[in-house]
């Protein structure tokens, strides 16, 4: 049986997207069989955070595929939503994020304008869809719309579309996830228009904070999934991070891009903790508080978009072997406490409000609790 996770009778192999999504299964078998026979643990952690990094990219990026959606179909976001439902959780937060994409510029390339596609005002949608599909649609909205400028753009010119996009993103969001939307401009930004990092800065800089904030933890996102650090590569993780340290020219963008690399990181390796915490071994003393929020807000968004605890009960029962004393304190400090404090306390808070738009960039946490609900214990 064919290990594609989708119908070979779907496949048209002159299309450019079907080569690619072989290819990305070619690489990924590839990619696992040289894992099985490394004999340096290093290298085996890098083949396997590339392969997940190939996963989540596939899952979104092919999302027509992943759930058979013809070119003709026109069919409601909702019923899409139910094709989700038969996925693993960890595919089908990433499908879902390509659904939130798909729909988003399905709407804007048929010439509409997008009005109220995740609003309240839309059909009701699970809970969990949520972050997921604002985080695409604000990756197709921030494509769109940057196209639209380019390096020559005058100051007013960037600054319209900086309106543009903040006014799309709220008409269109549900009530506590515009953030969520908004925080995806830094990732397109970064890794599809790096020459307007600059010129997006300068303006952000005169709008109210937060969208500093988010832009700058969309960008250390972007930087995870960078093309220089997507390779398996021995430095990939330490060239990430100082991306994350000189991209940025003030405080505000370093600690944010550094809580949006580790989010990225966070979520997508979630299964495999071992990779965060080798991150960590390597890196502690360059690390500063954007890591552990990153990483805490990460768990809270996985819990928010999956209703299950069973991918950070593994992580959070990740051993570090004692006789490594100075990486066993910096998970238990960084990482357990932190994240254990967030899954409690915070996170309770974050669905009594009903919004999840705050934690898509750094802020004290403890600002956002504790609740007054009571929470199930992530036991260690």
């Amino acid at each position: 049986m064919s290990s594609l996770p989708w119908p070979m009778s779907l496949l048209d192999l002159s299309s450019p997207r079907s080569m690619t999504r072989l290819m990305f299964e070619t690489i990924q078998q590839s990619a696992a069989t040289v894992r099985l026979f490394v004999p340096w643990p290093e290298i085996r952690l890098s083949l396997q955070e590339f392969q997940n990094k190939l996963d989540a990219f596939k899952l979104f990026e092919h999302v027509d595929s992943v759930l058979q959606i013809s070119a003709r179909d026109e069919l409601p976001l909702g019923e899409l939503i139910k094709r989700t439902e038969a996925l693993h959780p960890y595919r089908a937060v990433w499908v879902t994020e390509g659904l939130g994409h798909y729909v988003a510029k399905r709407s804007w390339t048929q010439g509409k304008a997008p009005r109220n596609l995740l609003s309240d005002e839309q059909c009701e949608l699970p809970s969990k869809s949520l972050c997921a599909l604002h985080t695409g649609m604000g990756l197709a909205f921030a494509d769109q719309l940057l196209k639209t400028v380019s390096r020559a753009s005058r100051d007013f010119e960037i600054r319209n579309l900086l309106e543009k996009f903040v006014a799309v993103c709220r008409e269109n969001s549900r009530t506590g996830f515009s953030g969520v939307a908004l925080e995806s401009l830094g990732l397109v930004t970064r890794n599809l228009y790096p020459h307007m990092i600059s010129q997006v800065d300068q303006q952000l800089r005169k709008f109210e904070e937060p969208l500093l904030d988010y832009f700058w933890h969309g960008v250390g996102r972007g930087i995870y999934f960078a093309p220089t650090n997507f390779l398996p590569d021995a430095n990939s993780s330490k060239r990430a991070l100082q991306m994350t340290w000189r991209q940025p020219l003030h405080h505000t963008g370093r600690i944010n891009a550094l809580a949006g690399l580790s989010w990225a990181m966070t979520l997508v390796n979630i299964r495999h903790p071992e990779i965060v915490a080798n991150f960590l071994e390597h890196h502690a003393t360059e690390l500063n508080d954007g890591f552990t929020n990153g990483v805490s807000s990460a768990l809270m968004i996985w819990r928010s978009s999956t209703n299950s605890d069973q991918d950070i009960k593994m992580f959070c029962r990740h051993q570090i072997a004692r006789s490594n004393d100075v990486l066993f304190a910096h998970w238990e400090q960084r990482v357990l406490r932190s994240c254990r404090e967030a899954l409690e306390n915070i996170y309770p808070a974050l669905q009594n409000r009903q919004g999840f738009g705050d934690v898509f960039r750094y802020l004290d946490l403890s600002t956002l609790g504790p609740a007054s609900a009571t929470s199930q214990v992530v036991q260690k």
